[in-house]
């Protein structure tokens, strides 16, 4: 036992030590997706500012596919030494689990740091649509059962999870129409191939910008300081909220100073004013948490998630 002991109390010195003298060498940042999403750009923006603070380059890695599980597997796999970092968004954690067998367990295999951003997603109708508030909205689907089409970028992302849950609250009948990607979806949103889009705020403001699409709502708890003329859905439908989030992780195991090093720098990050110049005109609100209040929100997070992708009816049997 004294030996024993010994040997654990030597550990902890040793990681103790290793911690301390982190970063010695580069720290790759795993994206699981490809260049220029937000996601990418998010990481590239903070990693720039960490290679300054900690005097070792981090390193942006994409790893795409498999709807971001070749990337999230790859993290989750990784060595939990403080030199491989994640950053994603909330589906790997909370959403590809209940819709695929997944070889690891991203809840378990990684811990969260800190949230860098949340948004809103923002219901956009095409302006042929006769509708200009979620109520209308709510009364022109009812009126036409099966005669409107959303587009999602793919099953199982937030813009096909959102629609699907407001749909079953509201007890419409509307129709999915897949897309391969955000772009796409877009493109047939602004040629009214489709007449509805619940994306992300920071994809659709263009389209918005140029009469090619009407927002009539934001998916947030409280109206966004941005838009301040734009109602939430709540407003209209009591409770209905649902918001996307993206956040650094590391592998589990991740020695706890470096965890906790990582999240002040990214809390630090998120109080820039040029930083939160740059997300703000995204359309995407900085935040900057503790490892504890991102794992609360996290959790905060699966109930709304469990039954947005039963109301999908993409729930794994």
């Amino acid at each position: 036992m004294f030996a024993l002991a010994c040997g654990l109390a030597l550990c902890v010195r040793a990681s103790a030590a290793v911690a301390q003298d982190w970063p010695a060498r580069p720290v790759k940042v795993i994206v699981p997706y490809g260049p220029g999403g937000i996601s990418d750009v998010l990481a590239r923006l903070t990693a720039e500012r960490m290679t300054k603070m900690f005097g070792q380059p981090f390193v942006i890695e994409n790893r795409g596919g498999a709807g971001g599980v070749i990337g999230t597997e790859y993290a989750a796999r990784s060595p939990n030494d403080g030199y491989t970092l994640y950053l994603a968004g909330g589906a790997q954690l909370t959403v590809n689990p209940l819709i695929k067998k997944l070889s690891y367990d991203p809840l378990k295999e990684l811990t969260p740091i800190s949230m860098v951003s949340v948004n809103g997603m923002a219901l956009t109708v095409h302006p042929d649509l006769p509708v200009r508030s979620v109520r209308e909205l709510v009364a022109h689907v009812r009126a036409n059962p099966g005669k409107i089409n959303y587009a999602s970028a793919g099953l199982g992302q937030s813009s096909h999870l959102t629609p699907a849950a407001f749909a079953a609250r509201e007890g419409l009948d509307m129709v999915v129409v897949p897309y391969q990607s955000t772009p796409a979806a877009l493109v047939g949103l602004a040629s009214g191939s489709v007449q509805l889009f619940f994306g992300n705020l920071s994809d659709v403001l263009e389209l918005v910008q140029g009469g090619k699409a009407r927002m009539l709502a934001i998916s947030t708890e409280k109206r966004m300081a941005q838009f301040p003329d734009v109602p939430t859905v709540t407003e209209t439908v009591p409770g209905f909220v649902m918001t996307g989030w993206i956040g650094y992780f590391a592998p589990t195991g991740t020695p706890r100073q470096i965890i906790d090093r990582v999240a002040k720098a990214i809390i630090a990050i998120c109080r820039e004013p040029e930083v939160m110049k740059i997300m703000i005109s995204a359309g995407i609100d900085p935040v900057g948490d503790t490892p504890e209040e991102f794992e609360a929100a996290i959790a905060a997070d699966l109930p709304i998630v469990h039954s947005a992708v039963e109301a999908a009816g993409l729930l794994r049997k």
